[in-house]
């Protein structure tokens, strides 16, 4: 008798990592080159039809210049056959992405590696994402951050 192994992630109230097990993370694109056109695609990372995305992004303080810039945020609808700038959140819109902004996190300016980092030197935000079927996420210098996703139906 076969056994079926399911890999969906189902409704989950704790958030998964999208990137593979906890703790790993995401790759952050260098632009919007691999984003182009109007086809299926498989950049970025699927989302499994969840309702938020949590990201957590650390400056790495590599290189010389340790002010690491924003990360922006990319979303791609299998039914539309295109990505798109993922809006960023209003805390009043309760969740919803109300704004005109591409979604987009800047690490806080800190001169420690992340193993020493204490919580207040990371960003963390969630957004309402439901309908999106992967994500991406683009900064033009991603060697200096670390960037964590995952996603969650609670």
């Amino acid at each position: 008798m076969a056994v079926h192994r399911h890999d969906s992630w189902g409704r989950t109230r704790s958030p998964k990592n999208i990137a593979g097990p906890h703790g790993t993370e995401i790759v952050v694109l260098a632009n919007t080159d691999s984003l182009k056109g109007i086809t299926a695609t498989s950049a970025g990372y699927a989302t499994q039809n969840q309702r938020y995305l949590h990201v957590l992004i650390e400056e790495t303080n590599s290189g010389s210049d340790t002010d690491a810039d924003a990360v922006a945020i990319y979303g791609y609808c299998h039914a539309f056959q295109r990505w798109f700038e993922i809006p960023e959140s209003e805390a009043a819109g309760h969740g919803q992405n109300t704004r005109s902004a591409v979604a987009s996190i800047e690490p806080a300016d800190v001169s420690t590696v992340p193993s020493t980092h204490v919580p207040g030197h990371r960003e963390y935000r969630v957004y309402e994402i439901h309908g999106i079927d992967r994500v991406a996420f683009v900064g033009t210098n991603a060697s200096r951050v670390n960037v964590f996703a995952a996603c969650s139906t609670f």
